[in-house]
Formats: C-alpha cells, sequence, structure tokens
C-alpha cells in the first residue's frame, strides 16, 4: 500500500516557516504541547484564535514531522502516557543499575526554615513542564488542579496541610482568564474555607490577570467567550468580552511570573542557607556511594 503524502503548498511553506521560527524562539523549553505553539502563533498575528486554525496547525505540524522538517522531540503529548513494563536483560544489568541509583536523588527541602507552606496551582496539565522547571529547585510542589475540582482532591490538599502545622499556608495560582477560569479558585476556595473549615490559607491569583492581557498583549477576542458557560454572563459583567488562556502567555514571562511569585513568599536569607547545608550533604553522600561502589565492585557477578 502507497504511503500516504502531504502536499506542501507555498503557503503551508510559510506557516512552516513560522512554526520553525517559533520552535527556535522557545528552544530553551521543548518540549512543546500543540496548545503552546498555536497561541504563539495567535499572539504573533499569523493565524486567527479559531477552532479551524487550531486544526490547521495540528495537521501541518503533524506532516512537518513526519517530513522531518520539525523533530519529534520538539513537540510531545503531554495527556496520553506510556507504562514500561520491560524487565531486565540479566542479574547484572539490575545491579549496575542500583549502583547508579544508589543514594541519588537526596533533596534537602529548602523551605524547611521559612514561615509559609507553598504551593503552585495550575489550571491545566499542559504547562506543568515550564511550572515544575521553575518551582522545584524552591522545593514547591506544582499542584494540577485540572478544572473545577473535586471535595477528594481538596481534601488531600487538607491533609497535606496536617504535616505543616507550624506553616501558613500559601496557594499560588494561574489559571486561565474566561469564565469558568477565574470561578475556578474561588470555587476551591469556598470549599476549603466554609465546607472543609480550613480558615487560614492564604490564596494569591497570580495569573492570568486582566492587566496581564494589555501589558503583554496577549490575543483576545470576544469569540473566544463560550457563551454556552453559565458564568459568561457574569464574566462578561465583570471584566467585559475577554477570554485568554494561561498558554498564550510567553514562556519566558510565565517563568517570571512563577518565580517572582515564589520569591515574594520567602526568606532568600534563609532559603539560600539551607541551599548551603544542601551542598554540604550531597558532597558527604557521594563520597560514601563512592565507597560502597568500590567495595561492591563485581562481586555478585
Amino acid at each position: 500500500m502507497a504511503r500516504r503524502k502531504w502536499q506542501w503548498t507555498k503557503k503551508q511553506l510559510d506557516k512552516l516557516n513560522q512554526a520553525q521560527e517559533i520552535l527556535n524562539e522557545l528552544e530553551a523549553y521543548k518540549p512543546l504541547t500543540l496548545r503552546q505553539i498555536y497561541y504563539q502563533f495567535v499572539g504573533k498575528g499569523y493565524i486567527e484564535n479559531k477552532v479551524s486554525e487550531y486544526g490547521m496547525l495540528s495537521n501541518l505540524l503533524k506532516w512537518a514531522r513526519i517530513d522531518g522538517y520539525v523533530s519529534w522531540d520538539s513537540i510531545e503529548d503531554r495527556v496520553r502516557a506510556y507504562h514500561n513494563g520491560a524487565g531486565f536483560d540479566d542479574k547484572d544489568q539490575f545491579i549496575e543499575q542500583e549502583l547508579d541509583n544508589f543514594l541519588h536523588g537526596y533533596k534537602r527541602n529548602l523551605l524547611q526554615s521559612q514561615e509559609n507552606y507553598i504551593e503552585a496551582w495550575i489550571e491545566k496539565d499542559a504547562l506543568t513542564a515550564i511550572f515544575k522547571r521553575v518551582a522545584m529547585p524552591y522545593c514547591v510542589s506544582v499542584v494540577v488542579c485540572r478544572g473545577f475540582s473535586s471535595v477528594s482532591f481538596l481534601n488531600d490538599f487538607r491533609i497535606r496541610l496536617t504535616y505543616q502545622t507550624d506553616k501558613k499556608p500559601v496557594v499560588l495560582y494561574f489559571g486561565d482568564f474566561d469564565p469558568s477560569g477565574v470561578e475556578m479558585l474561588e470555587a476551591m476556595k469556598t470549599t476549603l474555607q466554609d465546607e472543609l473549615n480550613i480558615k487560614n490559607i492564604e490564596f494569591r491569583r497570580k495569573a492570568l490577570l486582566k492587566d496581564d492581557i494589555y501589558i503583554h498583549k496577549l490575543p483576545h477576542s470576544p469569540k473566544a467567550l463560550k457563551y454556552t458557560d453559565t458564568r459568561a454572563k457574569k464574566h462578561v459583567t465583570a471584566y467585559g468580552e475577554i477570554a485568554v488562556e494561561l498558554d498564550a502567555l510567553p514562556p519566558v514571562i510565565l517563568e517570571g511570573k512563577i518565580r517572582d511569585a515564589i520569591q515574594s513568599e520567602i526568606d532568600i536569607n534563609l532559603f539560600n542557607k539551607e541551599v548551603e547545608r544542601h551542598s554540604t550533604e550531597l558532597g558527604l553522600l557521594n563520597n560514601f556511594k563512592t565507597r560502597v561502589s568500590e567495595f561492591v565492585g563485581s562481586g555478585f557477578k
């Protein structure tokens, strides 16, 4: 059976060049999601913010990868997962892996001296990689809410707080600026405070804010509003016909907002002292690992 072909027209090649330009600009943030690339297209004025344009770009980038114009590792699907069920070839391979992993991954809690217990909450999973890249070095957990959260999800948060009784909980929230995106945090606050009876949490919405849309010239159009959303009327009354997804914020700006949000909640001097202790501990662990590896040697082969 003959392989299907994609006929590259001049218009499609122009769009391909634009995609390659965006991928080069965001090299440090690869792999990207299709949605992230799409909003860069919209923000630069290359396409309109329409479902049909999203479909066009999806198909174009599919064939760009198949035909070798865009590398496969530039774009990823963060929704679908592969769970490896393979084993080892033999015991020696397992021993070698275990020695490599021995004492690997130690991370001191760099916030243990702080007054605040901080979590970064995001509305959607597609931006998790950017949040982890910024938040993890500060030992701030990243929580993916994925829409209006269940009471089970919020109860898990309540349980986590039982291990932080000497600290003030702070939630840094990042979500879309649309009817549901604005209301999600308010709904979670109501459940946590009024129904689960947790009174001392500080909630800080960090993005998207209405000012972000104008300061960073994010693409917005009344067409992006979902008037089927029961919250649309309230949103339009409060903010006007404005709806923008968090993905539209350029990654470098989003990174800066995450970093600034975290740093505004911590004592940086106490944090740096913990970093110094962590460095000392890593040196001790590495020395011990070397001695154990030398002792084990090839004794099990």
